[in-house]
């Protein structure tokens, strides 16, 4: 990879300070865009002094326009990593607060039926495209997603150096807020996941990525939410364009979520309580709240209606409104 060249003010400290998160985050990336974007309007604003406040972040941030507010979460949560650095090397920074945001998410389950339905279909696609690699893992990458509860990021970014096959276990180290963890897999996706591995349709024997184009290299994951929704349009399946305000709709983030909820109904039946579920669901998936948790918990209550009650009564006493 290239240099990364900036030239502010803070040209020499972003550069250490992009040096160090190189190092240290295994998804440094975003990081390197927010610096750059940052360095770009100091460098356009013609700042001369050392350090920025509150004021000058805000103004940088609403330069951003047509993205979503989480967005700019983000970037902010990067820039304050980058603000504590320069204070140790004696430079003053202040930058506004997080924004809180209200939690009017409203998540999009499968049902039992569009499951079913979903895989049918997938492992039917080397049958309709039958020289197409990427309709050939697909399927897997569904059970991947589904089986574990992965983010489609993570699942992508998979190399077999990631899998033992042998503990059925999965290592993901791309993950959200660089919360790398181990995901232990059923033994049935263990095997299928063997099966794969050794398949020469994809010539891979334990190397490189799992999910990948004929060059070795991956693909966007807007590629594989792209041939999702040509599934779910076959199927049938609520158009992702004609969702209610606050729904994302279906689609391949979908399947964790469907996982979330399953996860909670299944061990609801071997009878644990909430309070053991709720972290050992939260840490499976790499959640850095409990609350993230709870988004997962407020979809489609019709489906379990067994459970709605139980739920509710639960995330009335865990998560204050407040939250």
């Amino acid at each position: 990879m290239k240099n990364v060249e900036f030239k502010s003010v803070l040209r020499e400290e972003m550069a250490s300070f992009y040096a160090f998160m190189k190092l240290s985050i295994v998804d440094h990336d975003a990081y390197k865009r927010t610096l750059l974007s940052l360095d770009s309007f100091l460098h356009t604003e013609g700042i001369s002094d050392k350090g920025f406040d509150a004021g000058l972040i805000t103004r940088w941030l609403d330069t951003f326009t047509g993205v979503k507010p989480q967005t700019k979460k983000a970037k902010l949560g990067n820039i304050r990593k980058f603000s504590e650095y320069l204070n140790t090397l004696g430079i003053k920074t202040s930058i506004p607060e997080l924004p809180v945001f209200a939690r009017n998410f409203e998540p999009y389950t499968f049902s039992r039926d569009e499951l079913a339905r979903i895989f049918e279909t997938a492992d039917d696609l080397m049958a309709v495209y039958p020289k197409s690699r990427i309709a050939a893992e697909f399927p897997m990458l569904l059970r991947i997603l589904y089986g574990c509860g992965l983010r489609l990021g993570e699942a992508t970014s998979l190399t077999w150096d990631d899998i033992d096959l042998n503990d059925g276990t999965i290592t993901v180290r791309i993950a959200k807020n660089q919360k790398q963890r181990l995901v232990p897999m059923s033994d049935g996706l263990t095997q299928i996941l063997k099966l794969y591995y050794e398949s020469p349709i994809f010539n891979t024997y334990g190397n490189g990525y799992l999910f990948k184009k004929v060059d070795g290299n991956t693909r966007s994951v807007q590629a594989y939410g792209n041939f999702f929704s040509s599934i779910l349009s076959e199927l049938g399946i609520r158009n992702p364009q004609n969702v209610k305000p606050g729904e994302r709709g279906p689609c391949l983030h979908s399947l964790r979520h469907t996982f979330v909820m399953n996860a909670f109904l299944k061990m609801e039946e071997e009878g644990f309580h909430f309070n053991e579920s709720v972290p050992f669901v939260s840490t499976y998936v790499g959640h850095e709240r409990l609350s993230e948790t709870d988004k997962y918990l407020n979809a489609r209550h019709e489906l379990y209606n067994d459970s709605h009650t139980a739920i509710d009564g639960y995330l009335a006493e865990v998560f204050p409104e407040e939250l």
